[in-house]
């Protein structure tokens, strides 16, 4: 690959972003990502603007889930405090790794990949659930393309 950026997630931009299973061996993730866009002033990006990557390859080394939080709705009371209307449930173990795993095949779109703690991460999404957030650790993570498609859409409105 022409770009490779190692361990700077914060280079990104990935709301709206969509993610594919590429591979999964317990110790590695990939996907594959489409709408996935890199600020201008990441040291990869050369252009005087943020910009879509056409298409890019991220891979988690010693990838960890652990946990999947299944979406719920919910319900401002009259007091203007949400909460939600069934109990919430999060998955572990090999519950979590079954269920994040067959959203990563049908395909995620991206609210939302941050740090939530030091060295643990959550990515907010939906897929064939409407909603849900994963927790997870990695050892590195590396993100490789070989083009720029355009602008960032938020750059361009």
């Amino acid at each position: 690959m022409k770009y490779v950026s190692v361990n700077k997630l914060s280079d990104f931009e990935f709301h709206d972003a969509e993610f594919a299973l590429e591979i999964f061996d317990n110790k590695c993730l990939r996907v594959k990502a489409i709408y996935l866009n890199i600020h201008k002033d990441a040291e990869q990006n050369q252009h005087v603007t943020d910009m879509e990557i056409n298409l890019a390859y991220i891979t988690f080394e010693e990838f960890n889930l652990l946990s999947y939080e299944p979406g719920v709705a919910w319900k401002q009371d009259e007091h203007g405090e949400f909460h939600p209307t069934e109990p919430q449930i999060i998955l572990t173990d090999e519950y979590a790794h079954a269920r994040f795993l067959e959203q990563l095949k049908n395909g995620l779109t991206i609210f939302d990949l941050g740090e939530k703690e030091p060295n643990t991460y959550f990515i907010d999404a939906m897929s064939k659930d409407p909603f849900f957030t994963v927790c997870f650790t990695f050892k590195n993570v590396s993100i490789e393309w070989d083009e720029y498609k355009k602008q960032a859409w938020y750059v361009s409105k």
